[in-house]
């Protein structure tokens, strides 16, 4: 997904005020922490908005719904609207945990890399 498609889904789900350039900062603290946290590298480069508006996020399908739930959580969130929140913030969290698992498990070195201490 571009982070113009993420931004105009998100909008269609969940209408809002907020601002397309506070959603790219969200994106961006968001494709961060994936790169460090989860394929521990440290080279991620911030988008640009509106420049970067068609690149392509790092998750992809069928994982890149985490975006536009993310940006629904964060909207619920920042709009004080904490039963709202409750609820997307479980919806985000459950898809990233899915994410990250399907990540870890294609991306494992082989276990012949491993030495076994014993």
């Amino acid at each position: 997904m571009t982070i113009n498609s993420v931004i105009a889904e998100a909008q269609r789900l969940h209408p809002d005020t907020i601002s397309d350039s506070i959603k790219v900062r969200w994106l961006n603290e968001l494709d961060g922490k994936i790169m460090r946290e989860t394929m521990h590298r440290d080279d991620f480069t911030p988008y640009k908005f509106p420049e970067d508006g068609e690149k392509e996020l790092l998750v992809k399908e069928p994982y890149d719904n985490i975006y536009t739930l993310y940006i629904i959580a964060m909207s619920d969130f920042f709009s004080g609207e904490m039963e709202s929140y409750s609820a997307s913030a479980v919806l985000f969290d459950t898809a990233y945990t899915e994410f990250r698992k399907n990540y870890i498990r294609r991306n494992m070195p082989p276990l012949s890399l491993f030495e076994i201490v014993r």
